[in-house]
């Protein structure tokens, strides 16, 4: 519904940037930003007004698992999608 405002947070794990990526990305702040980003241009590809979405980066600061594993730091890799009326 066009009154629902979408939140794209964009989250990372609490590893480095490193290698030709950490170019591109030097810091999780960026990554983050970039995942959501991403996902912000896919919905105005599919029609989604501008004015309709919010993109948020959080980096590593609110993770979902712990980061001292591969499953967990796969876990905070992510974007999550907020719903909310305007």
């Amino acid at each position: 519904h066009k009154s629902v405002r979408i939140i794209v947070e964009g989250h990372t794990d609490t590893d480095r940037i490193g290698g030709t990526l950490a170019e591109r990305y030097p810091t999780n702040w960026e990554l983050s930003a970039a995942r959501s980003i991403n996902v912000i241009r896919y919905l105005i590809g599919r029609g989604i007004a501008e004015s309709r979405l919010e993109g948020r980066a959080f980096s590593f600061t609110r993770p979902v698992a712990d980061n001292k594993s591969n499953e967990g730091k796969a876990k905070n890799r992510r974007i999550e999608i907020l719903l909310s009326r305007k």
